[in-house]
Parts: structure tokens; C-alpha cells; sequence
């Protein structure tokens, strides 16, 4: 066996599948040892702290906290109206059709693609581009923290800068932004301004400092060169932005702020992230499990811990938090606060019933339609020393016997209200949160202002089972 083979057999090995889940035969020997060690050094599942569990909880945190660290992902963003990758008329659905031969959607990320052929990234870039969007009450809310100087960091996975417009300072963009571009060339580095023009009519951007003149024949020479043997001894005058790529190192700013905030962390909120993406998913497990660590997404993370889940949209719960913050919280308010629940309506049964009236084909595609959007097993970990980014291997579990239909829990909340769930789970609109109503780790159903409550053990809300 060649040296050059070793990691990428092991990996092979260890994940049977993992060049369905990313084009490892592309990352070079080094990286592909980084990812082999960051699988071995699995850090140990974090314990909730048990004394933090409810709304109350979250507020006093924020109230006191000094040093809060944000992380956010594309959650923060779906409000701005920027384009999303993964729904049926999102970003990859098209570029599929686009170019057919793109291996998986993916692909427009992954540096080794890019060397090949620029033309779907291109192509998407323009959708993307800085100066399109405003920023949402998330963004809003991580700048009120930062102005009561509560904000100890933010790190965005986001490439959208809506940080910047947002005007939030304490900042570390981990996966890079469109804010500037090198030269895979040159290393020549230039304003996003010098290319947003070639990005928008979705043309590929060519140094000027390697090629002053840029004509059609220009651009047609530098295209041949994509896919090439040339491209291997010198790669492509194409300024690429400054975004990280699948297969590409973060920058050092990740890691040497990570390095200093670590320890200083008084609270940790998650806003908008899957946790899928290494190594900026092992933010949670790096700071002190002691510190507080709030969730704010739509679906819950089956391989994190978090002390408080609120799930939903995002922006739908910050405004919540606001209005119970007060003061001058709620100059950012956008809607009427919700009011929390604790059992659903009675009239929920009605709508359960009408959706549970489907054919056995109908049931089998939404159960596996719905919940295979949400990881119920997921064996990914990571360590800090990584600098590779790789998308975490999720497994959706399906025994034979479950053939029940999954109903979201946030289609039975009734206008205006939000769902306690003990302990620690909160469920708002737009939350995607899958239950089975045959489950015995379901809801209980009751009228509102009922004297019913929750019990207070780990079964979480019921839903009544048909009789």
C-alpha cells in the first residue's frame, strides 16, 4: 500500500460511505490525515445543567452574562430574502439541472471542483453578493449585545457579510466573505468592488495584474486552462473570493480567537446552525461545559446538548426575547410577543386526525420526506486542531416497524402561542419538529387554562393516541 493511500483507506474504513458524503479523492494527504485524527480525537458528549431549564433561565443569562459568545448559522439569514441551498427550488436544486455533470450540488464549494471547472460557483455568486440584503432581527439582536457590551464574539459560518451591514464589530467570519478576492495566480488580493461587476453578468473574474487586457480571447484562454494539466504546474489568473471551499484550511483569525475565548465564554447561544460543518461545530464542545449553552433553530440537534432548545424561526423567538427583556430590547421588535403554553388545544386532535387520514404510500414518503431532515443518530465529531472543513456523516434511524406518520409539532400550536416542553425544549412557529402521535414519548393533549400540567420528566408534550 502507498503512503500517499493510507489515510484515505482508513477513512474508507472507518466511514464505509464517506465518498457519498464528500469528494475525499480530491482533499490532498495532508488533509485527509487531519480529518483521520480529528474522527479519533471524538470529544466527550457535554451534561446539561440541570438548573437551567426554562424561559426565565434564558433571560437572566442574557441580563448577566458579560461575555456571550453567537454563533450563527445560515438560520440568521433566511429572513434577509438571500437565497437557500437545500429546498426544493433552492441554490443546488438548480445548479443541478445546470449542470448536470456536477457531481452533487456540493461541488460548487469544493476547492478541487472549483480547480476544474469555476463556472457553478460563478454562476451562484452573483445571488449572494454583498450591498443586496438587510440584515435581520438576528443580526440586530447579536449588534444590541454587542452595543451593551455583552458580546464576547460572533462567529458566523455565513459568507453574506450581514455582519458587517449589521455593523457588528466583535466579529470572526469563519468561513470567509465575498468582502475580498486573490488570485489563484498571483496571490494578488483585491476589494470585492473590482469583481462585483464580471460576478453579476456571472463571468469569471481575471486578474488584471496578470492580464492588464481582458478581451473574449482572454477569457476563452483562461477558461481552457480549467481541467488541464496546466492548471496543475500553474493554476488559473482567476480572482476567487475569499470564502473558504470544502477541502480549504479556516482562517488563522478561528483559531487564535478561539484560542482566547474559550475560557473567557460566560454563555454560548447558537443561532440558526445545523452543527454540520467542522471545525466551527466543535465551538460547543471547546468551551467549558459549566458555561451555559442556549439553542435558537428550527430542529433540534440530536448529537449537541444544549441546556435550553428554543426551536423555530429564528427570528420569530428573538423578537420573543425582546419583548420579555424590555427596555430598550424592545426598540427591536417586530411583532406582538407570543404567549407560552404548556399543553396544546383540544382542537389540535381534530387537525392530527385530518392528517393522519392518508394513504400507507402517502405516510412512508412524509416520514421519511419530513424526518429525514432531522438527524435522529449522528456519529460526527471533530477536533479544534482541524482545519479542514467537512460536512458531519448524519444516519436517519428507521426500524421496520415504525411506519407511523410524523406530524410537526408546530402545525398543532395555535396562533400566537409557543409550546413549553420540559425539560428545557421550547417549540415556536416554524419550528420543524417531528413526533410520532403513536409515540409513548408523546404530547399530551389538553384544553388551554387547563389545571393539567406537565409532569416535569423527559417524555416531553403528548399527543393523544387514535383509538
Amino acid at each position: 500500500m502507498s503512503e500517499d493511500k493510507i489515510p484515505l483507506d482508513l477513512l474508507r474504513g472507518l466511514i464505509p460511505d464517506i465518498e457519498e458524503k464528500m469528494p475525499v479523492e480530491g482533499f490532498d494527504e495532508a488533509t485527509l490525515w487531519r480529518m483521520l485524527i480529528s474522527l479519533m480525537n471524538e470529544p466527550e458528549r457535554r451534561t446539561r445543567l440541570q438548573h437551567i431549564s426554562t424561559m426565565t433561565n434564558v433571560l437572566n443569562l442574557i441580563r448577566n452574562a458579560n461575555k456571550i459568545l453567537v454563533l450563527t448559522g445560515a438560520g440568521v439569514s433566511v429572513s434577509c430574502g438571500i437565497p437557500d441551498f437545500r429546498s426544493r427550488d433552492g441554490v443546488y436544486a438548480r445548479l443541478s439541472k445546470d449542470f448536470p455533470d456536477l457531481p452533487d450540488p456540493t461541488a460548487m464549494f469544493d476547492i478541487s471542483y472549483f480547480r476544474k471547472d469555476p463556472r457553478p460557483f460563478f454562476k451562484f455568486a452573483g445571488e449572494l453578493w454583498p450591498g443586496e440584503f438587510k440584515p435581520s432581527l438576528c443580526h440586530r439582536f447579536i449588534r444590541q449585545l454587542e452595543k451593551k457590551n455583552k458580546l464576547l464574539r460572533n462567529y458566523t459560518q455565513n459568507i453574506d457579510t450581514m455582519e458587517q451591514v449589521a455593523e457588528i464589530q466583535r466579529v470572526v467570519q469563519c468561513h470567509g466573505s465575498f468582502s475580498t478576492a486573490t488570485c489563484m495566480r498571483c496571490q494578488n488580493t483585491v476589494k470585492s468592488s473590482e469583481i462585483e461587476e464580471d460576478v453579476k453578468k456571472r463571468l469569471i473574474p481575471i486578474c488584471r495584474k496578470c492580464h492588464p487586457v481582458i478581451d473574449d480571447s482572454t477569457r476563452e484562454a483562461v477558461m481552457a486552462m480549467f481541467g488541464s494539466l496546466e492548471v496543475n504546474i500553474q493554476p488559473p489568473p482567476v480572482l476567487k473570493p475569499d470564502i473558504v471551499f470544502f477541502g480549504e484550511g479556516l482562517p488563522d483569525t478561528f483559531h487564535q480567537s478561539m484560542e482566547d475565548d474559550k475560557q473567557a465564554s460566560d454563555l454560548l447561544i447558537v443561532i440558526g446552525s445545523s452543527l454540520k460543518v467542522q471545525p466551527v461545530a466543535f465551538i460547543p464542545t471547546a468551551v467549558p461545559p459549566s458555561v451555559p449553552q442556549i439553542l435558537i433553530n428550527r430542529e433540534p440537534l440530536r448529537h449537541m446538548t444544549f441546556d435550553v432548545e428554543l426551536l423555530g424561526d429564528c427570528d420569530v423567538i428573538v423578537n420573543t426575547l425582546c419583548h420579555m427583556l424590555g427596555e430598550d430590547w424592545e426598540e427591536l421588535c417586530q411583532e406582538e410577543p407570543l404567549t407560552e403554553i404548556t399543553q396544546l388545544p383540544k382542537d389540535s386532535r381534530e387537525k392530527q386526525a385530518k392528517e393522519l387520514t392518508v394513504t400507507e404510500t402517502s405516510t412512508t414518503e412524509l416520514s421519511l420526506k419530513s424526518i429525514a431532515e432531522v438527524p435522529l443518530k449522528s456519529e460526527g465529531s471533530s477536533s479544534r486542531k482541524t482545519e479542514v472543513i467537512t460536512e458531519e456523516i448524519n444516519e436517519v434511524g428507521f426500524e421496520e416497524e415504525d411506519e407511523d406518520t410524523y406530524i410537526n409539532v408546530a402545525d398543532l400550536l395555535p396562533n400566537g402561542r409557543y409550546l413549553y416542553e420540559s425539560p428545557g425544549r421550547y417549540v415556536f412557529p416554524g419550528a420543524e419538529y417531528y413526533k410520532s402521535p403513536y409515540s409513548e414519548r408523546d404530547i399530551k393533549v389538553e384544553s388551554i387554562g387547563s389545571s393539567a400540567a406537565t409532569t416535569g420528566d423527559e417524555k416531553g408534550p403528548e399527543i393523544e393516541q387514535k383509538s
